[in-house]
Parts: structure tokens; C-alpha cells; sequence
């Protein structure tokens, strides 16, 4: 036979089992709703207007800033296929979660005073042909 004492035990631990099951799936539920977060940086570049609206050795700085807006960075470029070196304006966009990760980098080059090209590179996904 048990004691009063021994039987408030047992039905204490299932109380406690019960809750905790409880809590967790309240938790897993609440987790469900929420999603995964997805955080942006920097501007999303439209690299089809590169191809529309510029055309290399016509266009000019003040066009590519109408066209692209201010880049993120600025620097200086010497590629092989260039005689002399271009300012290289660097523009970049990342979007994310703590899964998975995702940036586009574009890099436009100005000789003097005029457009020279671009080259980007980019992990999104892309919409109608450009990312």
C-alpha cells in the first residue's frame, strides 16, 4: 500500500511532464507563426537598365547616377582587357535569413568622364531574365 505522500508525487511528475510537453509544443506553434526572418542590406541594383539606358563610351557619370542611383562604395579598377585604369563604382544588395544568404555585387566602370562597362555577379534569384 502507498502512502498519501507518494501518490501527490506521482501525479505531481505527470503534472510536470504534462506542462513541460505543453510549453513546448505552445513554443514550436508560436515558432511556426513567426517564420524565419529575412533581413535586407543595400539597394537592389537594376542591372537591365545597365544594357537600356547606357551605352559604354556615350554615357556619362551623371548618367549612370540617374540610372543606378549613388553607389555604396567607390574605387579603382585595372583589368586585363583595360589600357589605363577606371574608377570602379561598387554597388551591392544582400538579402538573407540565418538558413540561407543571398547578394548580388555590381561593378561599373568609368573611364575619364564616361560609362565603360560593368560586371556583376549574383546568387538571387532572378525575375524575368535579370536579377
Amino acid at each position: 500500500m502507498t502512502s498519501r505522500g507518494e501518490r501527490y508525487n506521482v501525479g505531481s511528475c505527470i503534472g510536470n511532464r504534462l506542462g513541460a510537453s505543453l510549453m513546448a509544443v505552445v513554443a514550436f506553434v508560436a515558432l511556426l507563426g513567426c517564420g524565419t526572418p529575412v533581413m535586407r542590406f543595400g539597394r537592389h541594383p537594376d542591372v537591365s537598365r545597365l544594357e537600356t539606358a547606357l551605352q559604354p563610351k556615350v554615357s556619362t557619370r551623371s548618367d549612370v547616377l540617374s540610372v543606378l542611383g549613388e553607389p555604396r562604395n567607390t574605387g579603382g579598377a585595372m583589368l586585363p582587357n583595360h589600357d589605363a585604369p577606371r574608377d570602379m563604382w561598387v554597388y551591392y544588395y544582400e538579402e538573407g535569413s540565418q538558413v540561407d544568404g543571398r547578394r548580388i555585387f555590381l561593378f561599373v566602370f568609368i573611364f575619364e568622364d564616361s560609362y565603360d562597362g560593368y560586371m556583376w555577379f549574383s546568387s538571387l534569384p532572378t525575375k524575368g531574365g535579370a536579377p
